[in-house]
């Protein structure tokens, strides 16, 4: 008996011990998460989205279909549909179809004419193509969406509408930047043109990617005043799109 209760003192002050260390541990982690700024809370926070299992592998998806977009901005960019209610969508970065889709969605509720117009050197619209309002809505067009040829065939189709324009294709930073002056011409006053994936390159993903979208954005905003950063719509604080909303004001 006497070694029993011997053994027990000892194992309760191993879990003694154990729970002391826990404690102690907890308490450091709390103070160093104090000691965080919130603006470092939310990069932190976009960091383990972005990198998480269930984003790289299982991506978002609208009536089924995967729409490689961070859905906070998604629901952000549904109310600037429903704000604007613009005649056209212009999307580069078509991909699968998933963000076309949700776009028309939306966009039927608030425009009865209302069309989606996206660019992609490869589209891969199977799946989306057989959603009725996807065929209804949404017009691919298969091309470089800095070429000549599809500039001027969205340039037609624009003319004299309200036009909102989203910006998800390549994203080199020549590119994007090219987009940005090609495409900005389209978008209404009072409408946006929205650079997706500012975050990357360390801002705060995928460092060491080399000059993207951000970069781009920030060297347009140098030789425009027809444009402003709408920082209001970065109010969920999880965001792909840092810097990436951008109005038209003039």
């Amino acid at each position: 008996m006497r070694a029993i209760y011997k053994n027990k003192k000892l194992f309760l002050l191993v879990i003694f011990v154990i729970t002391g260390l826990l404690s102690a541990i907890s308490v450091v982690s709390s103070q160093a998460d104090e000691n965080l700024s919130d603006k470092e809370i939310i990069k932190r926070f976009n960091k383990i989205f972005y990198y998480s299992y269930a984003w790289r592998k299982d991506n978002p998806k609208w009536l089924g279909v995967p729409s490689l977009q961070n859905p906070c901005d998604n629901w952000v960019i549904q109310e600037i549909i429903c704000e604007v209610k613009p005649d056209f969508i212009v999307e580069t970065g078509t991909f699968m179809g998933g963000t076309a889709l949700f776009y028309a969605t939306v966009l039927e509720k608030v425009n009865k004419n209302g069309k989606i117009i996206t660019v992609d050197i490869k589209p891969q619209v199977e799946e989306a193509a057989k959603v009725d309002i996807f065929r209804e809505r949404v017009e691919v067009i298969k091309g470089d969406s800095v070429s000549p040829e599809v500039i001027n065939a969205i340039a037609k189709k624009v003319k004299g509408h309200k036009t909102l324009v989203v910006l998800d294709s390549c994203h080199e930073k020549e590119h994007v930047l090219k987009e940005l002056k090609m495409y900005s011409n389209f978008v209404s006053l009072n409408s946006y043109i929205v650079v997706q994936d500012t975050h990357i390159d360390g801002r705060p993903t995928l460092p060491g990617f080399g000059p993207g979208p951000m970069e781009a954005v920030e060297e347009f905003l140098k030789t425009t005043k027809d444009f402003k950063i709408d920082y209001d719509r970065e109010k969920f604080l999880l965001t792909f799109c840092p810097s990436g909303f951008l109005k038209r004001i003039k």
